[in-house]
């Protein structure tokens, strides 16, 4: 049966780049079948040292391939050109640590008495399915190989039905350094990230994604008795009181709510803020976010890019729309009416900051993926704390002040898989992340990723006596 073609655009025109078959069910069975033969035929048993030089190959090979990587990200995923080299170099540097982690012992040894040794060991879990958001197609899926790959596991990777480029050129360049099997892809949309679950071979699948998509995914986990590592979606506090840099502060709201064009799991979309400093704080950061340049990708002076899609477009307006039906005051950069933006045929749109938003509203409960700030007042902390968490996700928080018990109580009491204070959106490859509530659970880089990817196993050695 013919498989059919999914069209790939340019988000910065809307225009057709290329067509990419969607990878059909006896495909899906197929990738699965050579990684689980790859795995069995030797990559499982491969050694710490082997593994760790395969992975300082991939680093090298992700440099040396920086630039058409990067195009391919700006091309696919709407990325300015500066950001998506950024991208690259990250994943490089998260291969390079994986490389060494793969060297990092594990285990413990126990007393079990006379005649006996007991140890526990970690063991790879075989084949493990990945699956790769739209907003950091290469980057997030590197993150999931490095680690499974480096532990002894065989890879099947699944790209965002939008975004798969990138990641295409990648395992198609990995390929000639990797024993065959080891690393695979497959295409398509849900249906196709759905089969990849449920093959039996799969050992545990790593997805990232939204919070619904990630509850089926957890459900079909749960069918086949696999275990599931989930980072899921955000809608994440940044709590600034009046005592803070404001200057700085602003600055990193800014980020917080735009980078990437608003489309981070992370990013600061809801700002919690003193009310003694309230309308000055939020002109001034309507301000930084006014001088923001929206445009195409490859202009060097472009700091945001398109959405993903006319449909994340219009998710945008619709609640941002709703949010002022409600009473909320929206402002836009000077000159706009509509948060919509018309530039070539994409999928733009303006950043917006929407003041006083209502509890009930979409822009302050839904994770949108476009450059919107959601903003509400405090007068206590209590109150602040409140409204941080008034929220069923828990992936990032950050707060912002110069009092150092304020600094160890909010910190203490945050329920947030990251928190940051006086700063916001540090991540390296040596520290793990994971997320709370909605946000999902399982951990991404550092040394706890170990955890996702391999299997604690106990281990009883009776010596022989008498010898």
């Amino acid at each position: 049966m013919t498989t059919p073609e999914r069209p790939v655009l340019d988000p910065a025109t809307g225009r057709e780049l290329t067509r990419l078959p969607d990878t059909g069910a006896d495909g899906v069975e197929d990738a699965v079948a050579r990684a689980d033969a790859a795995f069995r035929g030797g990559w499982g048993d491969t050694s710490p040292g082997r593994r760790g030089d395969l992975l300082r190959a991939l680093g090298d090979l992700l440099r040396d391939d920086r630039e058409v990587l990067a195009g391919l990200e700006r091309d696919n995923a709407g990325k300015p050109t500066a950001r998506a080299l950024g991208e690259v170099d990250f994943a490089a540097r998260v291969t390079d640590w994986f490389a060494a982690a793969a060297r990092h012992p594990v285990g413990e040894t126990h007393p079990a008495g006379p005649g006996m040794r007991t140890y526990t060991d970690r063991v790879p879990v075989g084949v493990c399915a990945a699956v790769a958001p739209n907003n950091y197609p290469l980057l997030l899926a590197v993150w999931k190989i490095a680690a499974a790959l480096a532990y002894g596991n065989t890879v099947v990777v699944k790209p965002a039905p939008e975004t798969p480029l990138s990641l295409r050129r990648f395992v198609e360049r990995a390929g000639e350094l990797l024993p065959e099997g080891v690393l695979g892809a497959v295409y398509g949309g849900a249906d196709t990230g759905r089969r990849l679950c449920a093959q039996p071979a799969v050992g545990m699948v790593s997805f990232t994604g939204s919070t619904a998509a990630g509850r089926d995914v957890a459900r079909r986990c749960a069918d086949g008795l696999k275990p599931a590592s989930l980072e899921l979606g955000g809608k994440s506090p940044v709590v600034v009181f009046r005592d803070a840099d404001l200057d700085a502060a602003a600055r990193a709201v800014v980020t917080g709510f735009t980078g990437n064009t608003g489309q981070m799991c992370v990013a600061g979309t809801r700002l919690v803020v003193d009310r003694a400093v309230h309308g000055e704080f939020v002109a001034r950061v309507a301000e930084l976010a006014a001088a923001l340049r929206v445009g195409r990708p490859g202009d060097p002076a472009t700091d945001l890019g398109p959405l993903i899609s006319r449909a994340a477009v219009d998710r945008t307006a619709e609640a941002v729309g709703e949010a002022a039906a409600k009473g909320a005051r929206v402002v836009l950069p000077p000159g706009a009416d509509d948060v919509r933006l018309d530039l070539d045929g994409g999928f733009f749109v303006h950043p917006a900051v929407v003041d006083e938003a209502p509890s009930d509203s979409r822009a302050w409960r839904e994770e949108l993926f476009g450059p919107v700030l959601s903003v509400a007042a405090f007068d206590t902390e209590a109150e602040a704390l409140r409204l941080a968490h008034d929220t069923a996700y828990g992936l990032s928080a950050s707060v912002w002040t110069s009092d150092a018990d304020r600094v160890e109580h909010l910190g203490r009491n945050l329920r947030a898989g990251m928190v940051w204070v006086n700063t916001w959106g540090d991540t390296d490859e040596t520290v793990s992340v994971s997320g709370m509530g909605a946000s999902g659970y399982g951990r991404e880089l550092g040394l706890h990723a170990v955890e996702g990817y391999t299997r604690p196993r106990a281990v009883w050695v009776a010596h022989r006596t008498g010898r």
